[in-house]
């Protein structure tokens, strides 16, 4: 009725209706802003934004759940004793904020009413949950020892290394070394209201105080002759055990046994000494050589093959891993990085059908910064060590980056059968280089790189579509040849890494392409026959040439000979042919310049 209505009044209104007609002129001209893709995608970033903000502030600033207990569902489906979830009279648990009833949590079931037939039907849809509540109190023990069975009164191992040498366990067991640390607490404790906290703090870390769970020390331990003897390893055996009341006994749900390897088995390769190569090997060094009947001192002695040495390492992490609220799927579904590093409580409740779903807290033992370089060799000179041990608790999302990249490189060692410098290579650079000049080498070394490739490109190119060689020194591109060939050997002599190589390969093959393209070289009548190009040959440019570059040679000559003689007496050298690239290396470094002249010498000439 809106068209009629305003139709009357326009009736009785001739002005108003003048304007509303010429409003409506201008409407139909401008016309509604089109609604085109990138709007569209605008509203849903906005949407997406907005929801995962929401989530995130939920998830970090609404406590979390606490995990089933006494009072939850599946245990009111059979006997808390059964369940292996003590309530609080039994366990000390720090007292935590009072939760409501999540939303989506199973409805109380009489227990008189649910039958075995039905645990056993639900268990197997149940979702993981921790054994442990959070806030519990937890003291932990570390034993360092030389063989890998667990120490005298500790239960067996929660579950069983599978990566653990087996040895022979029937001899009595060394304790190297031991760290206690009371007073733990599963989650930590909540913030206080009071405190300040940074939103990149909160958003990052934890949504509670865990600074009561960060510890460090420093242990000194013995080495023993079955260590020396390769016959062992150092193990670190390691008890979580929550605190319960008095009146009651521990049992296998309260104690998280553990076991942690500190040393580990590493190739060597074969390594050539410097020596002097006019003289005899100094005396000193004779008579420093420590001469041990141990295996691994016997083995390291042994230089001109690779060796399989043990190695031990400078540092121990363990690390709590808090997963807070996440959502766990079912024991049979868990993601492969999960499940390898927990371990599974297989107590009465969770044989029912072979697949527990209550976890232990998570101990990881991080490794991500051990660089190849910190591991100290082992042998008999090595009376004693020291190992750095620090407790302290990660994030998931931090734990999660770090063993799966952890992983990821034990996986392509174990593939490759050899170790991956460049992931050691890039550990170091993280944990000894300032942030800032790692920053500047990045670009500076993708510059190189660009460098480099436009380099070759352009040199492609003008060799490509050059017709004539006159006007060009074929002699100093020959001994530029000669010169990266010589960089080329040195580098692979030194153990350089293979990106570097591989540029210099390229430099190369670039240099003896250009050198065809002036030279050709035939096999006729059992002889090598060198014919240059017709335009090099019968010009001025060869004559030039030859002058610059045999007025070169009197010059340098006479500079190598004096370097090769200084080095041969002053320094020590792998062997002759060592010395031979050293010392070609080393005049090309400060006089490759010069070859330059020849070139230079040709422009003058033919202006």
């Amino acid at each position: 009725h809106y068209p009629t209505i305003m139709e009357a009044a326009d009736e009785n209104n001739p002005a108003a209706a003048a304007a509303r007609a010429a409003g409506g002129e201008n409407e139909e001209q401008q016309g509604r802003p089109p609604m085109n893709f990138m709007s569209i995608m605008n509203w849903i970033l906005f949407f997406w934004v907005f929801q995962n903000l929401a989530n995130v502030i939920t998830s970090k600033f609404v406590p979390p759940p606490t995990p089933p207990n006494s009072n939850t569902a599946v245990n009111n489906m059979m006997p808390a004793a059964a369940t292996g979830v003590e309530s609080n009279n039994d366990v000390d648990v720090v007292p935590q904020q009072q939760q409501k009833k999540p939303l989506g949590a199973n409805p109380i079931i009489d227990k008189k009413k649910f039958t075995a037939h039905d645990v056993k039907k639900r268990h197997k849809t149940m979702k993981p949950a921790c054994l442990w509540q959070q806030g519990t109190m937890m003291d932990l023990d570390v034993i360092l020892s030389d063989s890998s069975g667990v120490p005298t009164g500790w239960p067996a191992l929660t579950t069983k290394n599978v990566n653990t040498e087996e040895v022979d366990n029937t001899n009595q067991a060394t304790i190297l070394a031991s760290w206690t640390q009371q007073n733990l607490i599963l989650g930590g404790k909540p913030h206080d209201p009071n405190s300040k906290a940074s939103f990149l703090s909160i958003m990052m870390g934890s949504h509670t105080d865990q600074e009561m769970n960060r510890r460090n020390t420093t242990l000194n331990f013995p080495m023993t002759d079955a260590i020396w003897n390769n016959e062992t390893h150092v193990y670190a055996h390691l008890r979580l055990q929550r605190r319960v009341n008095r009146n009651r006994k521990p049992r296998n749900e309260d104690v998280l046994v553990k076991q942690m390897v500190l040393t580990r088995h590493r190739k060597r390769k074969k390594n050539r000494d410097v020596k002097s190569l006019i003289g005899d090997e100094d005396e000193e060094d004779e008579a420093n050589k420590v001469h041990d009947s141990s295996i691994l001192t016997q083995a390291s002695l042994n230089k001109t093959h690779d060796q399989l040495l043990l190695y031990i390492k400078p540092s121990l992490t363990i690390q709590f891993v808090e997963l807070g609220t996440m959502d766990l799927p079912p024991r049979n579904s868990m993601p492969k990085q999960f499940a390898d590093h927990m371990d599974w409580y297989d107590g009465e409740t969770n044989e029912m059908d072979g697949d527990g779903w209550l976890y232990y807290p998570i101990l990881y033992n991080s490794e991500f910064w051990i660089s190849y370089g910190s591991l100290k060799e082992v042998n008999g000179t090595m009376k004693e060590s020291v190992v750095d041990v620090t407790l302290e608790p990660v994030p998931m999302w931090k734990w999660q980056l770090q063993s799966g990249m952890v992983d990821n490189q034990r996986k392509q060692e174990s593939f490759t059968g050899e170790e991956d410098d460049s992931n050691d290579m890039l550990r170091t650079m993280l944990l000894e280089t300032n942030p800032y000049l790692l920053v500047v080498t990045a670009i500076v070394s993708v510059l190189h790189t660009v460098f480099d490739i436009l380099a070759f490109k352009n040199d492609i190119s003008f060799f490509k579509n050059k017709k004539s060689m006159e006007g060009l020194s074929l002699r100093s591109m020959i001994v530029n040849a000669f010169f990266s060939l010589v960089i080329l050997l040195y580098l692979a002599d030194n153990d350089t890494s293979y990106m570097v190589v591989m540029s210099n390969g390229v430099g190369l093959v670039i240099e003896f392409w250009k050198i065809s393209k002036a030279i050709t070289i035939k096999w006729e009548g059992g002889k090598i026959e060198w014919v240059e190009a017709q335009s090099y040959k019968k010009s001025k440019t060869k004559e030039y040439d030859e002058i610059a570059t045999s007025h070169l040679l009197f010059v340098t000559m006479p500079l190598v000979a004096g370097y090769g003689l200084y080095s041969l007496y002053f320094q020590k050298h792998k062997g002759w042919y060592s010395w031979i690239l050293n010392t070609l290396v080393g005049f090309i470094y400060m006089f490759g310049f010069v070859m330059m002249t020849p070139q230079l010498f040709i422009n003058y000439k033919l202006q």
